[in-house]
């Protein structure tokens, strides 16, 4: 039984406190040192546990008040409500593994397909509709990112997608006379593209870009803001414009993962 956010999660902050403000935070130095005790760190994953299941408890006009009520407590820079809805999501989701940031007004149409790693922040007004979402370690959903319905979605570790961005995992495709006005044409008069969309490790997605299905933005690869990628990237390449050329390359990361 692991915690929600344990000793690693208030260093982080601290550290983060520390570098930005020149000053640390002697309440998140004490809640650290406490959660580095063993009896301290079980006795409260027994709780937030708990809690959670009373939360998550699949009961009519209830789980709706929960649901409405955890979703838009306020989110960072306000803990109660992200505390909150670690404890809820981590019964609703597929996997959840600790010091996870879900912040107000997220929303997973499928969420038992979800798996989010640790240190990984879904910010606010994101909404994830592909029917799997992976989501790596140390990775930023940036607010209101649109991730459409239908295909798969995976981003992998220390990747990011900045405000405003849009990831389509399915589309209607214009061939052989098929309709393209959406879901509520018959089936046997559409003709639907569903395909993978991957961002690799370390790849950052600007604003307002859109990824097309079955694209897969490398390893460390940059879309500048607006791009539309409608084909996969190479690796550490930098990409602009309205028909997303390739500029330059980046310097690969030289830090290790933590």
């Amino acid at each position: 039984m692991k915690l929600l956010f344990d000793h690693r999660f208030f260093a982080h902050v601290n550290e983060a406190s520390l570098k930005e403000t020149g000053r640390a935070s002697r309440g998140l130095g004490i809640a650290e040192s406490l959660l580095k005790r063993g009896w301290v760190a079980s006795s409260l994953a027994v709780l937030e546990t708990i809690a959670g299941k009373i939360l998550a408890l699949p009961i009519p006009i209830y789980s709706s008040i929960v649901y409405a009520t955890v979703t838009n407590m306020r989110g960072l820079p306000h803990f109660l409500g992200m505390y909150a809805r670690a404890m809820y999501y981590r019964e609703k989701l597929g996997r959840m593994e600790p010091n996870v940031l879900i912040d107000q007004n997220v929303f997973f149409a499928y969420p038992k397909g979800v798996e989010l790693s640790e240190f990984s922040y879904i910010d606010k007004n994101v909404i994830i509709m592909s029917r799997t979402a992976k989501v790596g370690r140390r990775v930023h959903m940036a607010p209101r990112v649109f991730v459409s319905g239908g295909g798969e979605f995976e981003i992998e570790d220390y990747a990011c997608i900045a405000t405003g961005s849009n990831i389509i995992t399915s589309t209607e495709v214009l061939k052989d006379g098929a309709r393209c006005s959406g879901p509520m044409v018959s089936a046997d008069q559409r003709n639907v593209y569903r395909g993978k969309v991957t961002i690799k490790k370390d790849a950052f997605i600007g604003p307002n870009v859109t990824l097309l299905p079955g694209v897969t933005v490398a390893e460390g690869a940059v879309a500048g803001a607006g791009v539309t990628i409608a084909k996969s990237t190479e690796k550490w390449g930098i990409y602009v414009g309205a028909r997303a050329e390739k500029i330059s390359v980046r310097e690969p990361v030289s830090w290790p993962d933590n």
